[in-house]
């Protein structure tokens, strides 16, 4: 079983990667980090996978408009952004908003 906490005492949280974007991050479906905010959360994958990073974020470091970010289920636009805090075990989803026609 994972603990919740990683040494510092910072929540250990999940990340979760949409299919489209795996291809940067190895392929990997699921990241754990140790982060206080989603922010944080979110900086320190993009500092794991570099090539994620620039699907995440634009080059001025803010996210991009096409990447929805959850917190366990609520959209990080209507709580406090990336500020948002992180308790142990929550779980952040990564959504590519996909256009079509």
């Amino acid at each position: 079983m994972m603990s919740a906490q990683i040494d510092s005492g910072t929540p250990a949280v999940t990340v979760h990667v949409p299919t489209a974007l795996r291809r940067f991050s190895a392929q990997q479906a699921t990241i754990s980090v140790a982060a206080n905010t989603v922010g944080e959360a979110l900086e320190t994958v993009g500092a794991q996978y570099p090539r994620l990073r620039e699907q995440i974020f634009a080059s001025d470091g803010r996210l991009r408009r096409f990447i929805n970010v959850f917190v366990n289920t609520r959209d990080i636009r209507h709580l406090e952004r990336e500020a948002t805090r992180l308790r142990p075990a929550d779980t952040i989803t990564l959504l590519a908003a996909i256009a079509g026609g």
